[in-house]
């Protein structure tokens, strides 16, 4: 029996509600023709914490398997943790030769499955991805994209996709890329859940079996994604997996981030020049895949300077801050500061730990200033900085800092001379960005004379205005009260946004 052309492998924990709301979206919105080539797979992964109710979904799958080439429904051998676990243990039961993970929070729009069934027909690529967009827990969708494209098609490979768009956020999500299925390799898949932990594991996991494989990257939304409860500042989820997997708060975006790009450099899928100029971009946000570790790891030392069990293991902190060093030679101030904040948190007092702790999230800080991504600027010529960009470098004229990003969240950044300058406000025909190789870098020279020092450096890197007396005396005891390690465990039991109204309103 010759095997199917798509495998939809839909790995859920049984919630009725997620589960039939997707499928719905699929049976009613996707063309028949895209369904009737199709195996679904229902992988139920059920969580012990919620009872499962078998028999209902066995009668709704009866009522839709005629729309499928074929259904399967295998229920798991054991509950697994996460979802790219239940992912990973899904995808066992594929056999199509394009493969489609698709988790059971989205709803499907007909625009991108009518795009899909398309592009199914006459593949352009090896690999396809679909740009999504949000909805919260309210039902209430503001049209924010999960990231920004901006050609309608476009053709890059799939290290280039990622390193515009980060290993870890909204556009690496299941459901919004379609492979050819012989990419996911298992044995690599399962030696970094195993070695590296299991967060963004698929990503990895491609990256290392596809890295320079051109994938067809649309515009066109293919489904809604519900945001997730700690987006709106509810970690309970993450504590909860915390506790189960024994392992640290923060450990999926710090010490396994670091073991997952590790593997591969060590692959030769990556380097650590990949990973500097490597951003992470959702929605709004923009930073670089690095300073998002810089960050996680400064807040779970914070963890364990409160609590001695969410303290990195020596070797563990080693093995950290020696990638830090190799791939972000520009924080080796920061990289020293954090190895004392590790080293000998035991003796200092709560006032000189968070008082250190202060200067080292200032310092990661630097990015939020007007001066955006000020940390990428490696040179500069006349008016021109030059930026690290995931394609090289990215020249760009110092006056444009408050617009400049696009060159980070388009992945057209520099589409057609006249367009782009108009765009940009520049004269017909100039092109006021540009993307250089590393020999363009080596030969950019500025023709335009420089009259003024505004043009040099014309933006100001002192953030807002001064704070009300009110917001002096408060933001004072605030950080007093911080700086106590035992009123730090009583705060941080608080929920996390009760957390965030107390802070925006006193400091």
């Amino acid at each position: 029996m010759s095997c199917p052309e798509l495998s939809l492998v839909l790995p859920t924990t049984g919630k009725e509600r997620n589960l039939f709301r997707c499928l719905d979206s699929l049976v009613h919105n996707a063309p028949a023709s895209l369904l009737a080539l199709a195996e679904l797979v229902v992988f139920i992964n059920a969580d012990p914490i919620a009872e499962v109710n078998y028999d209902r979904i066995d009668a709704y799958l009866e009522k839709i398997k005629s729309k499928f080439e074929s259904l399967k429904v295998v229920r798991a051998d054991r509950f697994e943790l996460t979802a790219e676990e239940s992912a990973f243990a899904a995808s066992a039961n594929a056999t199509g030769k394009f493969i489609w993970i698709v988790g059971d929070a989205r709803i499907f729009l007909p625009e991108g499955l009518i795009r899909l069934d398309e592009w199914l027909k006459k593949p352009t690529a090896p690999a396809a991805f679909f740009n999504t967009v949000w909805y919260d827990q309210g039902g209430f969708t503001n049209g924010q994209p999960s990231i920004h494209i901006g050609a309608g098609e476009h053709v890059m490979s799939y290290k280039q996709f990622v390193m515009h768009t980060g290993i870890n956020f909204m556009a690496t999500a299941m459901g919004a890329w379609v492979y050819e299925r012989h990419y996911l390799d298992r044995d690599k898949w399962a030696h970094i859940i195993k070695n590296c932990g299991p967060h963004f594991s698929h990503v990895a996991t491609l990256l290392a079996a596809m890295g320079e494989t051109p994938v067809q990257c649309y515009t066109t939304f293919l489904y809604i994604n519900e945001s997730k409860a700690y987006h709106a500042g509810d970690a309970s989820e993450w504590v909860r997996y915390s506790k189960l997997a024994g392992t640290y708060r923060f450990y999926a975006w710090s010490l396994g981030l670091v073991r997952q790009f590790d593997y591969l450099i060590q692959q030769g899928a990556y380097s650590y020049s990949d990973v500097r100029r490597s951003m992470c971009s959702e929605g709004r946000l923009l930073r670089r895949q690095i300073d998002e570790i810089y960050m996680h790891l400064l807040a779970q030392l914070r963890y364990g300077w409160a609590n001695v069990h969410e303290k990195f293991k020596q070797s563990e902190f080693d093995e950290i801050i020696n990638f830090l060093y190799r791939s972000c030679p520009e924080k080796a101030v920061v990289n020293g500061l954090l190895k004392e904040l590790y080293t000998q948190s035991a003796s200092f007092s709560d006032k000189q730990f968070m008082a250190k702790f202060s200067v080292i999230n200032e310092a990661n800080q630097v990015d939020n200033f007007d001066l955006k991504l000020s940390s990428l600027i490696v040179d500069q010529v006349g008016d021109q900085y030059i930026r690290l960009h995931p394609k090289g470098y990215i020249a760009s004229p110092v006056s444009d800092n408050g617009d400049f990003m696009l060159g980070y969240k388009l992945l057209d950044a520099v589409p057609d001379e006249s367009r782009w300058s108009s765009f940009m406000g520049g004269a017909q025909g100039v092109t006021r960005w540009r993307i250089l190789s590393e020999s363009e870098f080596l030969a950019f020279t500025s023709k335009k004379i420089v009259r003024r020092i505004d043009d040099l450096f014309p933006v100001s890197t002192v953030r807002g205005g001064p704070p009300s007396l009110s917001r002096k005396i408060t933001s004072r005891l605030v950080v007093k009260f911080y700086r106590s390690r035992l009123t730090y465990r009583l705060v941080s039991l608080l929920p996390d946004n009760i957390k965030k109204k107390l802070k925006s309103a006193l400091m």
